[in-house]
């Protein structure tokens, strides 16, 4: 799906991804410890509040016994109940028992009795006489104040008197030895008392949490939010399960559980036990608001880390853009270098020489450029030079036919000369009379026939001075064409430069995986203080591994730029040897038939000169007609034997000036395969 797509939106959705993947985790894993340090902090506030709640009940209650403990020790009730029958005693602890429940806030009353639950002094002066217990409750209640001595708490019960919830407390009272019994003292502050602390008391964050006060052993509530319930049989299955718990773990003080409430709410309960009294506190509030600052931090750590992706995606996209950049210029380089476009880009110049893998490159695409533009002016040069050659030996090839073309037309004059000095030398036999004239014509053809014996000479020996020429030339010019390609091809073998800083990129990049690699093992052994780096080092990773692939693109471009080279090579070297081994030998054959030519016309020469001397001596010679008729005659077969090999030299002359433009057409072929080579690089 992305092997089109550009580098930087790669790395942008990979980055994106990665930390996708990472704040999810993060998110996951900080929302998990974060839930679980909130639901603990909500669970520990519970527990504290249950801890307080138990504490003012402790206090309260603590603060209610101390007050009835010393309201006991007062001299006066002592003397009292050593002499309860003392008038004067009696309103002393009388006016004594008014005045310090006068000072008590909110109790239902206190007062003083002797063993048997007479009331002999009581803050209602009305009540004062009473017997309070007989009978079985009277011995149950002196065995619970021997058995506790002390102060006995029966609890928090109904008052008889005024039908409200009190603290229940008795005290017995002992003599000066401190263990024998004189009597007791009893009283209780009303329970709203406290009842209104408790309800003071909120926990922040829990403000609709409700609490209920029960006794775990007579199964009845003490205090509750429904009023109508205080004192009454507990029937709520939570409360329930709340005293099955305390009865089966009694040395647990504190405990909490899930519940489903009424209406199908999922709460919580908490409760505290307060064992030595019987008593147990439960707090019990929703699961949506105990954990409801979880979630909110929940739905907060949420858009932080939506917020965190969007800003690490946009800052990725842009340090991949600017990062990237000198590579989009690199890359519009090279595919101009495909296009075979060597035209300079001022672009690239910044980047050259530099220490980077982006310098390293620039400066390789530099030298490529360098190269290639020296390869195509030394071709170009190369195709000026071919065609120059080439149109010089269409000149000579043209001054050549056109020599042979006068050869030729000589060798027929010379033919036609030897036909008629043969048919002259049969008629002399029969035309003696006619001899004088004869000879004089033979003597002008024979002065005609050495005229142009020395033209065909000079002519032959300019020609072989201008086969020399040619060849030397031609010599000169392979040598500094076969130096030029030389050092053209020595040039492009810095092209195996490119190969090597590619191998080097290649080293780096694997030497940056092995770093990203060991670097990701030391941040998972940091474990959380190194899951950042961990990210860091998987992008280097990711980094190098990009470089490693452009590197190897690279490499297989200068591949096939190598293999074009060589193939160019190859051609060049080709041109050379034909035009050392066809050309060359070409143009020695050329000078060798010249050269047998200028041979075969100074043996002309010398048979003219021959005749011009038998004609000079003819006349001198009449009587001996018959035998210079005779060698007349040989000179003529001779003449004929020459006429034949000039004609057949002439035709080996006329096949090697073929053979020489055809060379000549080759030479314009390969200089307009070079130039078309040359016209696909674009320079300018």
């Amino acid at each position: 799906m992305l092997k089109n797509r550009k580098l930087s939106t790669i790395l942008t959705v990979a980055i994106t991804v990665i930390a996708v993947i990472c704040i999810t985790l993060l998110f996951m894993i900080a929302n998990r410890n974060m839930t679980k340090a909130m639901k603990t902090t909500a669970m520990n506030n519970m527990k504290t509040s249950l801890e307080a709640k138990t504490r003012i009940i402790e206090e309260y209650v603590k603060s209610s016994e101390d007050l009835l403990i010393a309201y006991s020790k007062a001299p006066v009730i002592a003397a009292l109940l050593k002499d309860p029958e003392n008038k004067e005693l009696q309103r002393s602890a009388q006016d004594y028992t008014e005045k310090y429940y006068a000072g008590l806030d909110r109790w239902e009353g206190i007062y003083t009795g002797e063993w048997d639950t007479h009331v002999i002094a009581h803050a209602n002066p009305e009540v004062v006489g009473m017997v309070t217990r007989k009978g079985e409750g009277l011995k149950q209640l002196q065995d619970a104040m021997t058995k506790a001595n002390g102060i006995y708490n029966t609890g928090i019960i109904v008052s008889p008197a005024s039908k409200k919830l009190i603290l229940s407390m008795y005290c017995p009272v002992f003599d000066s030895d401190g263990k024998t019994i004189l009597g007791y003292v009893g009283g209780g502050p009303f329970a709203e008392g406290l009842k209104m602390l408790l309800d003071s008391l909120v926990i922040e964050g829990l403000e609709n949490a409700k609490y209920t006060m029960i006794n775990t052993e007579t199964g009845v509530y003490i205090f509750h939010e429904d009023e109508t319930l205080m004192s009454k049989q507990i029937e709520e299955d939570m409360l329930l399960s709340v005293i099955e718990k305390v009865h089966g773990d009694p040395g647990r003080v504190y405990n909490d559980f899930e519940y489903i409430e009424n209406g199908g709410i999922p709460s919580i309960a908490a409760y505290q036990s307060i064992a030595e009294r019987g008593w147990a506190v439960v707090l019990t509030d929703s699961e949506k608001e105990i954990y409801a600052q979880a979630d909110k931090n929940k739905n907060m750590l949420g858009v932080v880390c939506i917020g965190s992706l969007v800003l690490i995606a946009v800052l990725s996209w842009v340090l991949i853009h600017f990062s990237t950049r000198p590579l989009k210029i690199i890359e519009h380089v090279i595919l101009q270098l495909q296009n075979l476009d060597l035209s300079p880009t001022a672009r690239l110049d910044k980047y050259i020489n530099r220490k980077s893998e982006i310098g390293q490159i620039a400066t390789a695409t530099n030298s490529l450029y360098v190269t290639f533009r020296d390869i195509v002016t030394t071709l170009d040069r190369c195709s000026d030079s071919l065609s120059d050659s080439a149109g010089r030996m269409t000149e000579s090839s043209q001054i050549l036919l056109e020599c042979v073309e006068d050869n030729s037309a000589t060798t027929e004059e010379l033919a036609v000369s030897t036909d008629l000095t043969n048919d002259a030398v049969l008629r002399v036999g029969n035309e003696v009379g006619r001899i004088a004239d004869m000879v004089a014509q033979v003597e002008e053809k024979v002065q005609a026939g050495s005229e142009k014996s020395e033209d065909l000479i000079s002519v032959v020996q300019n020609m072989k001075e201008k086969a020399n020429h040619s060849l030397e030339i031609t010599g000169s010019r392979l040598e500094e064409n076969q130096k030029n390609i030389k050092e053209a091809m020595f040039n492009m073998q810095s092209l195996s430069r490119i190969n090597d800083m590619v191998t080097q990129i290649l080293d780096i990049t694997s030497q940056t995986n092995l770093l990203s690699l060991n670097a990701s093992i030391e941040a998972a052994r940091a474990g959380e203080a190194g899951r950042g780096f961990a990210v860091v080092a998987n992008e280097i990773g990711n980094l190098a591994n990009s470089s490693s692939v452009t590197a190897t693109q690279i490499q297989s471009i200068c591949n096939d730029t190598n293999a074009n080279i060589e193939y160019v090579q190859n051609c060049f070297n080709d041109i050379m040897d034909f035009l050392n081994k066809d050309v060359a030998g070409q143009f020695k054959e050329f000078i060798e038939i010249a050269n047998e030519y200028s041979a075969s016309i100074q043996s002309i020469q010398g048979v003219i000169g021959e005749i011009r001397q038998v004609s000079n001596l003819f006349v001198d010679a009449v009587s001996n007609i018959k035998g210079q008729i005779n060698t007349v005659q040989c000179a003529s077969g001779e003449n004929a034997i020459g006429v034949d090999d000039i004609i057949e030299k002439i035709e080996r002359t006329t096949m090697t000036t073929e053979v020489l433009s055809n060379v000549v057409q080759a030479n314009q072929e390969n200089a307009t395969a070079i130039r078309q080579i040359v016209s696909r690089f674009s320079q300018y």
